[in-house]
């Protein structure tokens, strides 16, 4: 019994002792051991990291940082012109933690430039309508502006030069931008129209002297075969204002038709002793116009002449021009474009 009871406790402790069994144990182990301190390490190099940097941040560094600008306090009745910078680019001495909490707001304040201040009011007067100052001059209010942790080094641009010009008003005409194609067989019947055609601009005397037009955004159709109206953005300069936004574009279209006529040929410039007759004695004129417009025209509606003093000894023919047609045909021509000709005598 005893030895039975030996055997059996033999047979349940055996395969814990077997080769195997003991590697596959010790590598269990080590894996641990191991996970174990990576972990420590890491939380170790993480803490002496953050201790670095926290150190790193009671440091006075030198960096580069970009303010947006706003200018207030303009002039009275004037309004500034040409391009004034719509940021300053400075150069700082700071705290490492002051510049980390700048930066990591992503965008600052706009700084504040009064005109009238930074001019000495020179520009509210009509003696003078340019000043300029040196951004530098007045690094302790831009920093004031920014937080009195920062000391500013240098400001670009160093200088800042400040336009201005009386406000007037002026109604200017609008001009439509307008790129179209047609269908087959149609044509504008008219130019655009647009309404209002003009609007009352206010801005910079100096801009508004020299302008002629305000333009529309451009509008685009293909294949037109009906009319259009669209409402339409203006172009406006930033200097300029204006209660008007948009105005509305009408383009109408129709279908054309060919003409044809049969009118004499006219000598200009003939000798008052001579009588020039050409052969032949007339061109035929064909044309396209719209079906609105074909019912005004007519044989008188065209002219073709020959100029006698424009002959040649070498060329025996005389050029017919077609000097006169409505502005409302399209594609006008005539034939023949030279003629015969002779020459008689007056009795």
């Amino acid at each position: 019994m005893k030895g039975w009871a030996t055997g059996l406790f033999a047979s349940q402790i055996k395969p814990l002792f077997m080769p195997g069994r003991i590697i596959e144990y010790f590598k269990t182990e080590i894996t641990a051991i191991r996970n174990g301190k990576a972990f420590v390490f890491f939380v170790c190099l993480a803490l002496a990291s953050f201790l670095w940097f926290l150190n790193a941040l009671e440091k006075h560094y030198t960096d580069h940082i970009t303010v947006p600008v706003r200018y207030v306090n303009l002039p009275k009745d004037k309004d500034l012109t040409g391009k004034l910078p719509a940021k300053l680019e400075l150069t700082v001495d700071a705290f490492g933690y002051t510049l980390l909490r700048h930066k990591l707001s992503l965008a600052f304040s706009p700084v504040l430039l009064d005109v009238n201040e930074l001019t000495n009011n020179y520009l509210e007067g009509t003696l003078m309508s340019k000043y300029t100052i040196s951004t530098n001059g007045h690094k302790e209010e831009i920093a004031k502006q920014i937080s009195n942790e920062i000391e500013i080094i240098s400001i670009r641009p160093d200088s800042i030069t400040f336009n201005a010009s009386s406000v007037i008003e002026k109604l200017v005409k609008v001009h439509p931008v307008v790129d179209f194609t047609f269908a087959k067989e149609f044509i504008l019947e008219k130019n655009p129209v647009v309404m209002p055609d003009s609007i009352l601009v206010r801005g910079p005397q100096d801009i508004l002297d020299t302008l002629k037009f305000i333009y529309t955004t451009p509008i685009q159709l293909k294949n037109l075969s009906r009319n259009v109206k669209r409402d339409v953005d203006l172009v406006i300069l930033p200097e300029l204002k204006s209660e008007i936004e948009e105005v509305n574009v009408q383009i109408d279209v129709e279908q054309y038709t060919e003409a044809k006529f049969e009118i004499p040929i006219q000598i200009i410039n003939q000798p008052d002793s001579m009588l020039i007759k050409t052969f032949p004695a007339k061109v035929k004129v064909t044309c396209r116009i719209g079906l609105s417009q074909y019912s005004k025209l007519n044989k008188g509606s065209f002219r073709a002449i020959v100029d006698y003093s424009h002959r040649s000894g070498v060329i025996s023919k005389l050029r017919v021009v077609l000097d006169k047609a409505p502005e409302t045909v399209l594609s006008v021509d005539h034939f023949p474009k030279d003629v015969d000709y002779i020459i008689e005598r007056k009795d």
